[in-house]
């Protein structure tokens, strides 16, 4: 066991060490909530109390005194004092396996080593290393208790997962490592100084050269400098290491923070590093160049990250969450003005910033200032007030340094408040002007889960995020995701899970739900039931949105509205505007088909499932997951489904009104007492969104032509994003499109009972990209497509491209690939089509070649591939002819070619052969896609269906 000798004591005149035992009947336990009493990985522990020998505190140390405890081990406090002039240890004690864990007090301030001066050659310098073994905890009784590693010495506090290094406060060991939101300022800090650059030099020296030194704050007497010309300066490493209810202001200004760096090198590893409510600061960045990965920063009092005089390191893998009702910014960013050389210039990559929910004052997600420069890269900043307040940041667009001195952005979301991205001032077109110099930077809600995990606004491809590592290889790992956590992360298993404090909470039951009592497979079962409409629920206020959060399973108890009908011109004096945000990973079910979720007019659905974590409508019996996957093949109508309503145009009417007008509403089937009515004059309607979405196992008939679907979109507007999104096993239709003009892509139709894409009254949407598979032996039409009529406008219209259509093989009325009727245009493109029987049943399809509304309306065919069985292209009826010219119309359209599609769906050599229809159409969003190839899948390598889908190359559903 290490010794400890040759100890200097700036607290006691002439002592060696001051060593003195804790106060007595302090009820001091093992630190940290997460894993009290943890030793090293290999090591001895665990037990419970009992008698306690004479020699518990380490070898070197007086014998400490023993604290009785309730319950568990009895702990020893052993002292640390003075200065320390040897290289020394902190082992982790556990009284030779007795069970009886050590914690070492820091009484006053204890200085590591004495300053080596800038040059590392000051006559008095005298350099230590303290090491502090995996599982230790260190703490301190007051403000006045703290660390400082001097320049030239090093602290080598390499924690481990499962054992980290602790520095906590008395207050918090006396309660056990219990939550305690506001407890903040317990004892001092950890100061960390060194010999690397910095621009603000006290007394004297040229910054960014070795002559540049300064003294840190929140130490005073004798103070503590930093600073120098040694850009590789080694103060030691900080590995799986907690800093915990630390601060303490001296003046205003003139603070401890839970971790302060001075002027500390690139030879200094900090990784797995947390500070949480700290008093003032999380961390500050006083000059330097040490570089951080995977830090942690919650709860702190003031800024969270502050960065200053001239630092220019590296981060990577940062997690800001500001506590509530209390903090200012996430970033406090600055330097030593517009001039001064090296300017405070990071570069930080994958961060996540959540703001403080303060009801007056709230800060700011990044208060940049002072010539800071910075770029800052595959971020997400979530704030209720503005973003920014960016006050002279970098040098007005001036060139400094040869570099561009506003800070620059790339692929960061920005979710601000009320305040927008920053608040009107003379700097406010700077500011926008670096955000939007990125066209991959967004204004947008975030979905990241209340537990920080990426939704699918954080993930390609709704974002795109920057190639960090082509940067600087070296450090920086690929992370090709926004924000500080990757999709194939969750609460549970994550870079921050195990070590950490009070980062990732259970969210229970979220408020307007009831938890069920019950379990589904040791997971909690909330309950969703009701109307949702904005009147208060379970002690709560009044409320405009309903976060349905990941951890639990959500049953629907029958017929569930998410608001209420604001009417076709969204002014409906009942109406209520509600948005139902669903977290990625969500399972929500129903037991029976009177289970259904209705989304009513004027409000939203946002289901932010990811391809890691999507989002699952299913039945109890397929979460109960009480047969094989194999044996659910046939599995149909175990729940309702889901109906999204919005106010874009349709054209069947009921009860008056004129077709495409905003008068002509219509009540969506499958919905009995009270109807739930859709249409309206709001083309660009916006009914949330739709991503990485599973529907499975669904679908109830009320009666023959009027059933739930897996998803009935009645009126939906093309605001709404609907992508990667598949229905399963649907006992109805898989989607059925109730006019309105939503477009569709990355879509898959698997083994529905009747049609996998319906299509009705005037809907004008597009698809790209779209799989249809119908269930051996079940199933009708790939797509049954109809009008009002051959004479109302606006028609059934929509552009599908890069569709493959595989149909069903039942022995007799298998259906058809193609079911076109009552007046239905449509163009298709770039399809494939497999059919056992005739690909087309053509009723009445367009208008028998008339022109309507200025378009040739039989549907039009380009580039598409027709397998077709038995019954060849069509049936011989009195529309073959139209059928037959319709398909000939297109030259590069065929029927004379077998394919045999790989597992089913994916193009095989024949499909890979056909040629492209590459003139797609184009409109203001440019949703088509340019592509070289027919069919939905291009071949084995294009995998966009895989991983969150289910059922198409397995029975995993």
């Amino acid at each position: 066991m290490s010794q400890f000798s040759n100890l200097k004591s700036i607290l006691l005149a002439g002592a060696a060490l001051t060593i003195a035992a804790c106060t007595q009947g302090s009820d001091i336990q093992s630190p940290g909530a997460s894993n009290p009493g943890t030793p090293p990985t290999g090591g001895g522990g665990g037990g419970s109390g009992g008698t306690v020998s004479a020699d518990t505190c380490p070898a070197g140390f007086a014998a400490g005194d023993v604290v009785d405890l309730p319950s568990g081990p009895d702990q020893v406090a052993c002292d640390i004092a003075g200065t320390i002039l040897t290289n020394i240890a902190l082992p982790y004690k556990d009284d030779d396996g007795d069970g009886v864990p050590v914690a070492y007090r820091l009484s006053g301030r204890v200085n590591v080593g004495i300053d080596v001066g800038a040059d590392g050659a000051a006559s008095d310098g005298d350099p230590a290393v303290l090491t502090i073994q995996p599982g230790v905890t260190v703490f301190g009784e007051s403000g006045s208790d703290f660390l400082v590693i001097n320049r030239g010495s090093r602290i080598e506090a390499e924690g481990a997962e499962d054992a980290p290094i602790v520095f906590t406060s008395l207050d918090d060991l006396e309660a056990g490592g219990a939550f305690r939101a506001d407890a903040i300022g317990e004892w001092g800090g950890l100061v960390l100084l060194g010999r690397a650059p910095i621009n603000r030099c006290e007394g004297g020296g040229t910054p960014g050269m070795a002559d540049c030194e300064n003294v840190i704050e929140g130490v005073t007497a004798p103070e503590a400098p930093y600073g120098g010309g040694v850009t590789d300066d080694n103060s030691g490493t900080l590995r799986y290491v907690r800093v915990q209810y630390s601060g303490f202001p001296l003046s205003s200004g003139n603070e401890l923070n839970g971790i302060s760096f001075g002027g500390v090198g690139t030879g200094t590893t900090v990784d797995y590093v947390q500070v949480h409510n700290s008093s003032d600061d999380g961390i500050e960045m006083f000059g330097g160049t040490v570089n951080l990965k995977h830090i942690v920063l919650t709860g702190e009092d003031d800024d969270s990250l502050d960065t200053d005089n001239g630092w220019s390191g590296k981060v990577q893998f940062l997690l800001v969450s500001q506590a509530d009702n209390r903090g200012d910014n996430g970033f406090e960013m600055s330097s030593a003005g517009t001039s001064v050389s090296p300017a405070t210039n990071p570069t930080i990559a994958n961060f996540t910033i959540v703001g403080s929910t303060k009801a007056t004052d709230p800060g700011n997600g990044l208060r940049i200032n002072s010539g800071h420069i910075g770029r800052f890269l595959n971020g997400v900043v979530q704030d209720q007030d503005e973003c920014f307040r960016w006050q002279d940041a970098g040098n007005d667009n001036a060139t400094f340094d040869g570099i561009g001195t506003d800070p620059a952005f790339n692929s960061v979301l920005f979710d601000c408040g009320a305040g927008g991205l920053t608040i009107e001032d003379p700097e406010t077109p700077a500011a926008v002007a670096s955000v939007a110099a990125d066209p991959n930077n967004s204004e947008d809600t975030s979905s990241i889960t209340m537990n920080f995990q990426p939704g699918a606004k954080e993930l390609s491809p709704m974002a795109t995020p920057f190639a960090v590592e082509t940067l600087d290889p070296a450090f920086f790992v690929e992370a090709d995701y926004l924000g500080a956590f990757s999709p194939d992360e969750t609460e549970t298993n994550n870079w921050a899970t195990g070590w950490t404090n009070h980062v990732f909470t259970d969210p229970g039951c979220p408020d307007g739900t009831s938890d069920t009592g019950n379990t589904i497979n040791g997971t909690r079962v909330c309950l969703l039931a009701g109307n949702f409409d904005g009147d208060p629920v379970m002690g709560t206020p009044s409320y405009t949105e309903v976060n349905i959060t990941r951890g639990n399973f959500y049953e629907l108890d029958g017929r569930v509205d998410i608001g209420s009908d604001v009417g076709n011109d969204g002014l409906n004096a009942d109406g209520q505007s509600i948005a139902l945000n669903i977290e990625p990973g969500v399972s929500i079910f129903g037991n029976s088909g009177s289970d259904f979720l209705v989304v009513n007019r004027g409000s939203q659905i946002f289901s932010n499932g990811t391809r890691q974590n999507p989002v699952v409508f299913t039945s109890e019996a397929d979460l109960q997951d009480t047969v094989s996957p194999s044996l659910r093949l046939d599995s149909i109508g175990e729940w309702g489904g889901l109906v999204i309503l919005g106010r874009a145009p349709i054209n069947r009417c009921e009860g008056g009104g004129t077709p495409g007008m905003a008068d002509c509403e219509n009540v969506i089937e499958g919905v009995t007492a009270p109807e739930a009515q859709y249409g309206g004059g709001e083309a660009a309607d916006n009914s949330g969104m739709l991503m990485y979405t599973l529907v499975k196992f669904a679908g109830f008939p009320l009666s023959s032509g009027n059933e739930l679907n897996g998803i009935s979109f009645g009126g939906v507007g093309s605001g709404t994003k609907v992508e990667y999104v598949q229905v399963h096993n649907n006992s109805d239709d898989g989607i059925e499109m109730f006019g309105g003009t939503v477009d569709l892509k990355h879509i898959v139709l698997t083994g529905n009972d009747d049609d996998s894409l319906d299509t009705d009254n005037g809907w004008n949407g597009n698809v790209q990209f779209v799989i249809v598979k119908q269930r051996d032996g079940r199933g009708d039409n790939g797509f049954e497509m109809s009008s009002a009529g051959t004479g109302v406008s606006p028609a059934t219209n929509p552009t599908i491209a890069n569709f493959t259509i595989v149909g069903s093989t039942k022995a007799t009325d298998p259906g058809n690939a193609f079911r076109i009727n009552s007046g239905h245009i449509g163009r298709f493109i770039n399809g494939v089509v497999e059919d056992q029987d005739e690909c087309f049943r053509w009723q009445d399809a367009g208008n028998d070649n008339a022109t309507f509304d200025g378009i040739g309306v039989d549907p039009s065919f380009d580039n598409t591939l027709f397998d077709c069985g038995t019954g060849g292209l069509t049936i011989d009826t009195p529309e073959t002819p139209a059928a037959v010219a319709s398909v000939g119309a297109g030259a590069d359209n065929t029927t004379a070619i077998d394919v045999n599609l790989i597992n089913g769906f994916i193009n095989d050599t024949a499909a890979a052969g056909r040629t492209a229809f590459t003139d797609l159409p184009t409109n203001v969003d440019l949703f088509f896609e340019d592509v070289s190839y027919i069919g939905a899948v291009e071949n084995a390598s294009d995998d966009w269906w895989d991983e969150w889908s289910c059922g198409l190359v397995a029975d995993d559903c």
